[in-house]
């Protein structure tokens, strides 16, 4: 009969034996020799990191799990330690068979083999891959954009704009749940620069959502227009082109939903003011540049002694502007949330506002040239007193004698 060092030994060879030849799934560790122990079980697995193969233990305790990942023959006496100290049994699984190791009170111990439960090779993924909703497989409007390399993998360097990208797209997820969108929905990305995100929410709506889409991207650098129209026709996007413009003057066609990503300054409320125009049922906003209302803002008091430091003085007029334009939504029927983005090679952080119309305008009927287009007369648009109040108190106690999109909407 062997001792229980030789049954702890050949436990830890035949785990050493199923690592080796990659059988190996995983070990347990339980029935913890003393009540009074706050480590209750201990969970290994094989993992690979940087393509180094090591062992993975999950220190399970009451309140709390501790990972460690230790190479082999670190792990092997690692175990060895935890069955003379912690614990009294072991259990091995492994795709050949499983081993299960008992040790009772009076220390003799019993090593029994049993078959298989499960013949699937081991998982060696260190973390569990997140499903995003923009992957990476065959996808070639990304790698046309420089995301992705020869072979479908994002480049070290665009590993952050491919992040910004699923992020995106998980925001729109939760406001397009809000919205019963038309049969054919109308999209403009003003501001649209290299596509990026266009490309993702186009391909998102039309391929995941089966949604016919009509979607176009202003952009005022025609050689981006050019490339991103070429990119559109290749990838097969029928729905999708892009026009040279402005965000002030392009003329669109009717739209359900108007997104201005990282449009500068006032820009941004140009943006806002079409949409509210064009009663688009979704404005989408992420700002870059405060510089209208920071001009502008002259603080006294206790407020000068936060706007007196230069940082602080720009944050805060950041704050009181995007307030300000989501008050705005807010007073023209939108239901309208502030939730950051993510960064991008703009600015440190960003803000995304999102607004969703709740209180429409007047239906008016469809033109004759445009039967089916679900139009509202927005030409005699009024906001709401009270919320106009509110944005008239938060520029009197900052000082701000004008803000852009309040003037051009003239309330």
């Amino acid at each position: 009969m062997n001792s229980t060092t030789d049954n702890i030994q050949a436990f830890i060879t035949l785990l050493k034996q199923s690592v080796t030849d990659n059988s190996f799934i995983k070990l347990t560790l339980s029935n913890k020799r003393s009540n009074t122990s706050d480590l209750n079980n201990v969970y290994v697995k094989p993992v690979l990191i940087k393509e180094h193969l090591l062992l993975s233990f999950v220190d399970r305790y009451k309140t709390r799990d501790i990972t460690r990942n230790l190479e082999l023959e670190e792990a092997g006496n690692e175990i060895v330690r935890l069955l003379e100290v912690s614990f009294m049994q072991g259990y091995l699984t492994s795709t050949t068979a499983n081993y299960h190791l008992l040790i009772n009170k009076k220390g003799n111990s019993t090593l029994l083999k049993k078959p298989a439960a499960s013949t699937d090779s081991p998982t060696l993924q260190h973390d569990k891959v997140k499903q995003r909703p923009i992957t990476t497989t065959k996808n070639h409007y990304l790698q046309a954009l420089g995301i992705l390399n020869s072979e479908f993998k994002v480049r070290p360097d665009m590993q952050d704009k491919y992040r910004q990208i699923n992020k995106y797209i998980e925001i729109i997820e939760g406001i397009i749940k809000e919205v019963k969108l038309p049969p054919l929905v109308h999209i403009a990305d003003m501001g649209s620069g290299k596509g990026y995100l266009t490309f993702a929410l186009y391909d998102y709506l039309t391929n995941q959502l089966k949604q016919e889409v009509e979607m176009t991207g202003v952009e005022f650098r025609k050689e981006l227009v050019d490339k991103c129209n070429i990119i559109a026709d290749e990838a097969g996007f029928k729905g999708l082109s892009f026009k040279e413009g402005a965000i002030e003057t392009t003329n669109l066609p009717p739209i359900e939903m108007l997104i201005a990503l990282h449009a500068c300054d006032t820009a941004t409320d140009e943006a806002i003011y079409r949409g509210i125009k064009a009663g688009a049922e979704i404005i989408l906003c992420s700002p870059c540049c405060h510089k209208q209302v920071r001009r502008d803002m002259q603080t006294t008091g206790v407020l000068a002694d936060i706007t007196q430091f230069g940082i602080l003085a720009e944050r805060q007029a950041e704050i009181v502007t995007d307030t300000i334009r989501a008050l705005t939504l807010e007073a023209y029927g939108y239901k309208t949330n502030i939730a950051e983005f993510i960064a991008t090679e703009h600015t440190p952080k960003n803000l995304m506002i999102s607004a969703v119309l709740k209180k429409k305008p007047s239906t008016v009927n469809p033109s004759a040239d445009n039967p089916s287009a679900r139009r509202f007369d927005t030409s005699a648009l009024q906001p709401d007193p009270a919320v106009v109040q509110k944005i008239n108190d938060l520029k009197a106690l900052f000082n701000v004698k004008s803000h852009h999109l309040q003037k051009i909407l003239g309330y």
